[in-house]
């Protein structure tokens, strides 16, 4: 059964013919992200911003990181009240894109808070090298506060103490595609299809691993919930986080103690598995333009997936995390200052008038529920048995200053 199909370019046809002519779509969104040769991320092909593939809310400019440093602040201090082993304070931002947000955050933290500086440091967790470099690039002329790269896996060796960040990360991690035809699940593949001198992936089915099907059963049975939802017609598809359980377990390794932040796009489960959501939420994103057909454009688009609220909450909470809370970004943003942002604009001088309605207009857009405003705030915290007594205040999470 055939649902998408793009053109093969040569490299990725000699990866498909050499796993026997058919990968799934896990392994599909993989290697167009992260093929060390090709990927998208993996050679820096996809650029973030206004003028390039797509925008994220750091890349809209500094406000907000500003916003966003209110309760980073807010954290490092309480953390810092409790740090009685007197352990450096760390940032670990999972994921850093450009490092648009870090060189605003520090600056930020500057501006408001200087003295926590000799205390703190930013750890970067970037898989990608094409990505690192532009991080490195931009970031070369910091030198305020000490700036490292690690891996997870160095972290959950060598565990810090302070504050995770993911922003935009867990909806690029490569996803499983489950496919629905005649009563039964399948795991959907990727096929490579060769005629004459013209070579084009498609779509098709593949049987369940025992991996998958467990972890559905897992998550139906521990959340009481049918999967997929209702009567489901032939060719549904949609998508399965395989991903997410080793991720929480890794970030929950790689802390001491402190709070998780994830910010990013998810559904609630009933609007995630049922009939009417019947081709999942993976999308590409290339020069700003968005399409369902994902197989096109290999390794020069971004290719990303919704999360499913409570089955990310499930595999957090199972690898030893504790739910603080979550919103939207609209009033995540607004608890922590944006109306006053907003309002501060009004006096600007006129000769500035330019920038004020650009900064005007990129405020609005990260509260757009059409857009960024519909990112969810989901925070998570772990205590450590130094101190078990961790109960952070979260501002963020505070009726909305007006």
């Amino acid at each position: 059964m055939y649902t998408l199909s793009g053109s093969c370019p040569k490299w990725l046809e000699q990866r498909i013919n050499a796993a026997g002519g058919i990968i799934s779509f896990h392994n599909y969104m993989e290697i167009a992200l992260n093929d060390p040769d090709h990927g998208a991320y993996a050679k820096g092909h996809l650029r973030i911003g206004r003028e390039g593939d797509f925008v994220t809310s750091p890349s809209l400019g500094s406000d907000f990181a500003q916003l966003l440093s209110v309760q980073i602040i807010d954290w490092l201090h309480q953390l810092d009240q409790l740090n009685v082993q007197g352990l450096p304070l760390s940032f670990v931002d999972i994921g850093p894109g450009e490092g648009d947000l870090v060189i605003d955050l520090i600056s930020a933290i500057d501006a408001a808070s200087p003295e926590l500086l000799s205390k703190l440091q930013f750890i970067l967790v970037e898989v990608n090298e094409g990505m690192e470099r532009k991080q490195r690039r931009k970031l070369k002329d910091v030198k305020k506060i000490p700036i490292y790269w690690r891996t997870l896996e160095e972290l959950s060796l060598n565990p810090v103490y302070g504050i995770l960040f993911a922003h935009e990360i867990l909806d690029a991690l490569p996803v499983e595609r489950i496919v629905y035809f005649k009563e039964k699940l399948y795991r959907q593949g990727i096929k490579l299809i060769k005629d004459k001198d013209k070579s084009t992936i498609v779509s098709t089915t593949l049987p369940l691993t025992q991996c998958i099907s467990n972890s559905i059963n897992d998550i139906a049975n521990e959340l009481q919930l049918e999967i997929p939802l209702d009567e489901l017609s032939d060719g549904w598809n949609s998508e399965w986080h395989i991903e997410l359980f080793p991720w929480f377990k890794k970030v929950f390794n790689s802390l001491i103690q402190g709070p998780l932040l994830i910010i990013d796009y998810a559904l609630e489960f009933r609007r995630y598995y049922n009939n009417k959501r019947n081709s999942g939420t993976i999308i590409g994103y290339k020069e700003q333009n968005v399409t369902s057909n994902i197989l096109n454009d290999v390794g020069y688009m971004d290719i990303t997936s919704h999360l499913c609220i409570e089955t990310l909450y499930n595999f957090a909470i199972k690898s030893g995390w504790h739910l603080i809370g979550e919103c939207r970004q609209g009033q995540a943003l607004l608890s922590l200052g944006l109306a006053q942002r907003l309002h501060s604009l009004q006096h600007l001088p006129s000769n500035e008038l330019k920038i004020a309605l650009e900064r005007r207009e990129a405020l609005l857009r990260l509260v757009d529920p059409t857009t960024l405003g519909d990112f969810r705030w989901i925070a998570f915290q772990k205590n450590n048995t130094f101190n078990d007594n961790l109960n952070l205040r979260n501002l963020f999470l505070e009726e909305p200053i007006v």
